[in-house]
């Protein structure tokens, strides 16, 4: 009986800690950047590796990477003949670690042309739901930087968007 208490204690108190680790992030796949604010720090737990670190600090390979998405960006509005030029944004992506986009959060720049939020956010969820980065890593990571379309850069291979 002693160990029967023992055993059903330890389960407890096992299921206890497992259910304190558990990070619940409540904020949609897309979404403004001010909203949901109570989320970013279980965000910023569930991705704690940087984009840079996913390319071993390689500043080229990441900025490469990064160059490659906004063209990928670009791409995935033309197919769905969404015009994205002019639209100039901050922008906040977390990855989990196969490379999927879990959240992404954005806000339109003061000098950016006049897009109506709700048809970039509906963009953004399908491009979010559509999109798969080639690099893996051990651990959820993110990403925070500036956006402009068009972006001028040129593919080093013919390739579009990546999707699964």
């Amino acid at each position: 009986m002693k160990y029967l208490i023992v055993i059903t204690l330890a389960f407890l108190l096992d299921q206890a800690y497992a259910q304190s680790e558990v990070t619940v992030i409540s904020a949609p796949s897309v979404f403004l950047i001010g909203q949901y604010e109570d989320q970013y720090l279980a965000l910023s737990k569930a991705h704690p590796a940087t984009f840079m670190s996913v390319y071993h600090d390689d500043i080229d390979l990441a900025y490469r990477s990064w160059s490659n998405i906004l063209m990928d960006v670009e791409d995935y509005a033309g197919d769905l003949n969404f015009d994205i030029k002019g639209v100039k944004l901050w922008i906040n992506l977390y990855f989990n670690p196969d490379g999927t986009i879990a959240q992404l959060a954005f806000f339109p720049k003061p000098n950016s042309r006049n897009v109506p939020v709700e048809q970039l956010t509906a963009f953004f969820k399908n491009f979010v739901r559509d999109y798969r980065l080639t690099v893996r890593a051990e651990k959820g990571f993110q990403h925070s930087a500036s956006a402009a379309f068009p972006t001028f850069f040129h593919r080093d291979l013919p390739e579009t968007a990546n999707r699964d």
